[in-house]
């Protein structure tokens, strides 16, 4: 059962809120549209993409300034973390095992598979691999493999999960449904047009700057982090889920070799 409750409409103008909320929208996906490209410029890139993850954990610590609001108004609270911990080791119970076997497809197929569908231009973004695991050999390189999961869970962690989850679903999400109302339960939870429209909004930001269709793809974990939300009034399982599913991602792109 959700535990999300009503906002007093005493507290904020929730109409006014909602505006300003696309607003800080419109700021992500422009800001994500400038700096994606300069990904590859050595330390340019780096400032950019952090400076707009930075932007995305800003905008909703900022309205909680604003509005005089704890950080639990973004869903940033342990307050329920025994839920979050039961939902997260759920979702990564039955969501992982189905993602190894599609990730293991679509290294090897995929590319076949669209040609054969006739959509070449969508091929030309995913290349053809072999899965082709490589232990360390020695502790020079097991000490280097260790340094790397180290970088990427606290990139996904800290750089990804923490502000996407913060804006989108802490911030976002709630405003939208002020004015879309969820009425759809699923596994007793409230969830409806407000979080459609939140994971599309995520999606886009994942294709703006890199113009490849296949990013459209977090749309629909973004669904599973959406309800985990509702059904917890937190983020925290969200975050958490969303580094895990990004750092899974990585590990199992690296068993794979280009053809």
């Amino acid at each position: 059962m959700s535990v999300l409750t009503d906002e007093s409409p005493k507290s904020f103008d929730a109409a006014q809120e909602y505006r300003i909320a696309w607003y800080c929208v419109i700021a992500v996906l422009v800001t994500l549209t400038v700096v994606k490209p300069l990904a590859g410029i050595p330390f340019v890139g780096t400032v950019a993409i952090t400076g707009a993850a930075l932007l995305q954990l800003y905008l909703p610590l900022w309205r909680c300034g604003k509005l005089g609001r704890d950080w639990d108004f973004v869903g940033l609270h342990l307050q329920t973390w025994r839920m979050d911990l039961k939902w997260f080791l759920l979702l990564c119970l039955v969501t992982f095992p189905p993602f190894f076997l599609a990730h293991h497809l679509y290294m090897l197929h995929a590319h076949d598979w669209l040609n054969q569908l006739g959509l070449e231009w969508v091929a030309n973004f995913v290349h053809p691999r072999v899965l082709a695991p490589e232990l360390p050999a020695g502790w020079e390189q097991w000490w280097e493999k260790g340094k790397w999961i180290f970088t990427i869970t606290a990139t996904h962690v800290l750089g990804v999960a923490l502000p996407e989850e913060t804006f989108y679903r802490g911030y976002l999400q709630p405003r939208l449904e002020a004015r879309l109302g969820p009425k759809t339960r699923i596994f007793g939870v409230l969830i409806g047009r407000a979080a459609l429209l939140a994971a599309a909004l995520f999606a886009l930001g994942h294709v703006l700057g890199e113009w490849n269709p296949l990013r459209l793809g977090p749309f629909f974990p973004a669904l599973l982090f959406a309800w985990q939300r509702n059904a917890t009034g937190s983020v925290v399982g969200a975050i958490a889920y969303h580094a895990s599913c990004n750092i899974l991602g990585e590990i199992l792109f690296s068993l794979y070799k280009p053809v």
